[in-house]
Order: C-alpha cells, then sequence, then structure tokens
C-alpha cells in the first residue's frame, strides 16, 4: 500500500517517463552486445577460453585413456543418417516452442512480441553460449531483446532467470521420479552428486523466489533510487513470468519432450535401444550438467556423465556409449554452432546496412 500511495503521489508525466537505463547497465549492455563477436574472436585466442577448453579436453582424456577409439569411430560410421536428421528436425522442434514461451512470459510484463520475432535470437544466445563459458548467451539474448523492442533489460533478465527456472524444476522433477522407475530403490553411489546437485539448486531456487518476493522491497530503500528501479524491474521480470505458469508449463514438458526424443533418434540411428525411463533419464542428466558455468554448454562434464551412466547404470558397452554422447553433442552444440554462425554472419551483415539484428 505504502508504494501505492507513493506512486500516486507522483505525477502523470513522471509516471509515464520511459525507463532509462543507469550508464552501468548500459554499459553492461554494450558488453552484452559484443559478446557474440568476442565468443568467435576469443574462442581461439582469449585466455579464458583456452581454459574453460583446456579442463574439458584434460578431463576427457583421463577418464578415455583406456578407450578404444577405433571401436567408437566404427560405431559411429554405422549410423543411420535418416535417424540422424529425426534427432536434428526434433531438437531443433523445440526452438519455436521455447521462442513461444519466452514471448508468453514477456507478454506477462505488457510486452507483446511474436514467437516468430524471438526466434532468431533465441538462437542466437544459444550459439553464444555454445561458445562460451557462464551462460553468457542468455545476456547477450537479453540484450538483443532490448536493442529490437526497448524492454528494460533488467527486466528481459529477470524474464530469463524464471525460463531457466522452469527448465530447472522440470528437469529436477523428471530425475527425482524417472530416477526412481529406472533404477528403482538401488542408485548408482556415483550419481548422488546429480541428486545433490538438483536438489541444492531447488533449494536456492525456492529460498530466492521467497526472499525476492518478502524482502525485495524492504531491503531495496536501502539503496539508491536507480538501484531500487533496477532491482524493481529484475524482480517483475522473474516474478511477474510464472502468472503464465498454466501456459508456459505444458510448453515446457513439449520442449523436454523434444530433447528425449533427440537422445532416442540418436540411440536408433547407433542400432541401440534403451527403455523410455532411461532415455528420459540419461537425456535429463546431461541437461543438468550443462548448467555447469566452468565451460561453454558443460563441454566435458556432460559426456563424462552421459557414458558413465549408459556403461555403469544402463550396460551399454564402452564403445556404443561414446558414440552415443560424441553423436548426440553433435546434434544438440556443434550443429548450433552451425547454424548460429551463419544466423550470426547475416545479423552482422543486417546491422552493417541498418536492418535489426
Amino acid at each position: 500500500m505504502a508504494g501505492t500511495k507513493e506512486l500516486d503521489r507522483k505525477p502523470l508525466t513522471e509516471r509515464n517517463r520511459p525507463h532509462v537505463e543507469d550508464p552501468s547497465i548500459e554499459r553492461l549492455a554494450e558488453v552484452a552486445g559484443h559478446t557474440d563477436e568476442l565468443a568467435v574472436r576469443r574462442q581461439l585466442f582469449g585466455w579464458r577460453e583456452l581454459v574453460s577448453t583446456i579442463i574439458p579436453v584434460a578431463l576427457i582424456a583421463f577418464f578415455a585413456r583406456n578407450v578404444n577409439w577405433g571401436e567408437a569411430i566404427a560405431a559411429l560410421r554405422g549410423s543411420d543418417p535418416l535417424y540422424v536428421l529425426a534427432a536434428l528436425g526434433v531438437y531443433y522442434l523445440s526452438f519455436p516452442v521455447r521462442a513461444v514461451r519466452w514471448a508468453r512470459l514477456l507478454r506477462e510484463g505488457g510486452h507483446h512480441i511474436e514467437g516468430r520475432d524471438l526466434l532468431r535470437i533465441l538462437m542466437l544466445g544459444w550459439f553464444v553460449n555454445c561458445l562460451v563459458p557462464a551462460k553468457l548467451g542468455d545476456l547477450y539474448r537479453s540484450y538483443l531483446v532490448k536493442r529490437r523492442f526497448g524492454i528494460s533489460l533488467s527486466r528481459t533478465v529477470g524474464v530469463v532467470v524464471a525460463e531457466r527456472l522452469l527448465d530447472l524444476f522440470v528437469v529436477f522433477g523428471l530425475l527425482v521420479v524417472d530416477g526412481y522407475v529406472a533404477f528403482g530403490r538401488t542408485v548408482l553411489p556415483d550419481l548422488n552428486i546429480l541428486y545433490v546437485t538438483g536438489a541444492g539448486l531447488g533449494v536456492v531456487i525456492l529460498l530466492g523466489l521467497a526472499a525476492l518476493y518478502a524482502l525485495g522491497p524492504r531491503i531495496a530503500r536501502f539503496f539508491p533510487g536507480e538501484v531500487r528501479r533496477i532491482s524493481r524491474l529484475f524482480r517483475e521480470g522473474v516474478l511477474h513470468s510464472f502468472r503464465a505458469l498454466p501456459v508456459a508449463g505444458p510448453l515446457t514438458l513439449l520442449v523436454w519432450f523434444f530433447e528425449v526424443a533427440r537422445l532416442l533418434f540418436v540411440l536408433s540411428a547407433l542400432g541401440l535401444h534403451l527403455p523410455p525411463s532411461q532415455v528420459i533419464f540419461v537425456a535429463v542428466a546431461s541437461s543438468l550438467l550443462t548448467t555447469v558455468p566452468l565451460t561453454p554448454a558443460g563441454f566435458g562434464f556432460v559426456e563424462i556423465a552421459m557414458v558413465y551412466v549408459l556403461t555403469t547404470g544402463f550396460g551399454l558397452a564402452q564403445n556404443d556409449a561414446i558414440a552415443v554422447a560424441v553423436l548426440d553433442r553433435a546434434v544438440s552444440v556443434f550443429s548450433v554452432i552451425v547454424v548460429g554462425g551463419v544466423l550470426y554472419v547475416r545479423s552482422q551483415r543486417s546491422d552493417r546496412i541498418g536492418g535489426g539484428p
């Protein structure tokens, strides 16, 4: 009520004044605007990107020191190209669904944008995430939305955070339920880290949302006016997005249906078969590890975990498990680098002639 009274005392012209970001936020946006360009330039030359590449390569080299790569390569050569195309097809079907979900979340803040207008921006964000660590692609796509549609960067980042939270809720739910179906009461000891990580993320998320809702406005009053304004926009971006849960929830489930279908087609391409519960578990467990901020798209951690679960947990031969990991990541990461690279070049060209992102 106090906030409402304060708002009512402000002149109408001040209330309708468009939001202008703090200069520090604008500088952050400019940095985000160059994120994709920096990612392309530094992937080979930047020391941070070099470290983020050395870490997974060292991990893979250590765990794969006794691997018979000849058998794994032979399995990859024998893959069915039709199933590989099917895996690519269902994977890329998830992006329009993600774009529609993103548009629906933004609509809760009063911004009516169509999913098709966000699709290319979403793909560019995924492209950056595949090149650099720390999910910088999410910041980049938030900046692109700000630049093209004039939405506050802090609000847009809040919406992207809400989008990621929806994915984490679904992933952890599937991990718990499907893990019980796949393993029964005997879970591999080394897989406990997945459950601990998921449970820890869930607790942190719930506590963070509660603090954002209950304590955010009280704490904000101790900060300068512009900081309060930015935090309010971020808070609204996160919390208002959950009003769209009746629509965004089913769309999130559909996204993960496509993710699981991708892995199913990858297995079929290699002539392998696993029960649906095991396919779901491998898909969601590997997706959870993509949140590791040390490497681009969880490179190194995802592949090792996938091979471990497929061999120790579900009894696949080591060469087959390696072939699954390599082919699945080729579909979900390497193809995004190729497609995103094309979109990046086109967007740079359109920018030079005065087009939008």
